[in-house]
């Protein structure tokens, strides 16, 4: 008798164990580039919401391999059978290859009207509903303010700042296939510029630079940590971020830039696709807006105020608002943006990547000793044009020089270089 009542007990057991963990079976999957501050709050905010909302508890595992492009092939990877539901982070160029893939499909979040269309002729979402902006933000530098004191050097204010030689060896920089935000840094250069212009000034831009990042968060940690005074390709909340935890840098949006919008899809093939629709509409509440703030990103709601968050205890309430200039919402912001070629960006991804790896990345000490050359032989042209000698062969000769450094033939240049000085000697 007793046996008996000790296996009916244990039966009971066995049933309640197997009850709690088909409970504990929901999951949700993440692939994206997006900080591990940010994940770490939108999990727990998530979780919290969805045990409160659904009674049980769910799974989220986020696989982040490095910038957006790595994401984005992570998934092309995948073929329509995704170990993730949600691609989370990164911008329109991104989106725009996943969709254009098949990767992604279109889910229209509870919340799409509380996100723009579009900003200053920029998109904040996909018309066909693909992608929204969840946290928008602009494309920026980084300065650390120290360091530029200690070096007695004002932060450069523009693109074209940056070329001066006050900055050589003291920028840090990555490449654009290790970084979303670099890539729309060189777009920005070859669309405002044009193709050729735009690749000569990522050449001189490169001979400034001291230092190659692993990506743009490895270029926020040498900024920060005062290696390096100037860090390019940086998302405009790393400054905000940095200043809340205390360290003295300043962030510089130059003349030219884009926005980013931040954005979430669903993936193609999802294996969690009602999880994964639920979490959409939850990031795009009021509350998933706060996690997302609180997680160090700027918010996308055109309803937002941040002076009402500021006043209800939001900590990062005030440094959004520093950052932003003493606006109350993102999109309060009064600027000029480039007027984007998103169509072009996305064609132009592997011919971009493949060109800065080329031409920029792997020629990067031959850029470097090229230039110096140019540059020590137009001193010597000057000095000898001071004491009234004959230089215009000479200066000839260097303008080619030039010329074929901007356009990448750094051999030829050499030569030239070589050949003006042969024509000071005569």
């Amino acid at each position: 008798m007793k046996s008996g009542k000790m296996l009916a007990v244990a039966c009971l057991l066995l049933l309640t164990l197997l009850a709690v963990a088909g409970a504990a079976q929901q999951k949700l999957g993440w692939v994206g580039p997006i900080y591990v501050e940010l994940s770490e709050s939108l999990k727990k905010g998530f979780q919290d919401y969805y045990l409160r909302t659904y009674g049980e508890p769910i799974e989220i595992t986020f696989v982040r391999p490095g910038g957006w492009p790595v994401c984005v092939d992570r998934v092309r990877i995948w073929d329509g059978k995704p170990d993730a539901d949600v691609f989370l982070g990164a911008g329109a160029p991104a989106h725009s290859v996943l969709a254009s893939l098949g990767l992604t499909v279109p889910y229209v979040h509870a919340h799409w009207d509380m996100i723009p269309a579009q900003w200053h002729g920029m998109s904040a979402k996909d018309p066909d509903g693909y992608w929204s902006a969840f946290a928008p933000w602009l494309v920026s530098n980084m300065y650390n303010e120290l360091v530029l004191r200690m070096y007695n050097v004002p932060p450069p204010l523009t693109w074209d700042d940056l070329l001066n030689p006050i900055y050589r060896g003291h920028i840090a920089m990555c490449l654009t296939y290790a970084s979303g935000t670099m890539y729309e840094v060189v777009q920005i250069q070859l669309q405002t510029r044009g193709w050729r212009d735009g690749w000569a000034y990522l050449r001189y831009l490169a001979a400034q630079v001291g230092r190659w990042t692993t990506g743009s968060t490895d270029t926020t940690h040498n900024v920060t940590r005062g290696e390096y005074p100037i860090g390019i390709a940086q998302p405009q909340m790393n400054a905000m971020v940095a200043r809340r935890d205390g360290y003295p840098v300043g962030n510089l949006v130059p003349d030219v830039t884009v926005l980013v919008p931040e954005a979430a899809a669903l993936l193609a093939g999802a294996p969690n696709e009602r999880n994964a629709k639920i979490f959409l509409d939850w990031l795009y509440s009021m509350e998933g807006q706060k996690y997302v703030l609180q997680g160090g990103y700027f918010v996308a709601r055109t309803d937002i105020s941040l002076t009402q968050w500021q006043a209800e205890g939001v900590s990062m309430a005030s440094h959004a608002i520093a950052a932003l200039g003493g606006a109350d919402n993102f999109w309060a912001v009064d600027l000029d943006l480039l007027d984007y070629d998103l169509e072009l960006a996305t064609a132009q991804w592997d011919e971009v990547n493949n060109t800065f790896d080329r031409e920029i990345y792997r020629k990067w000490e031959e850029l470097k000793s090229t230039l110096s050359q140019i540059e020590a032989v137009e001193l010597q042209i000057a000095d000898a044009k001071a004491k009234g000698a004959d230089v215009a062969a000479a200066e000839a000769k260097a303008a080619e020089a030039r010329t074929l450094f901007e356009e990448g033939e750094l051999a030829t240049a050499r030569t030239a270089v070589t050949e003006a000085r042969a024509l000071l000697r005569r």
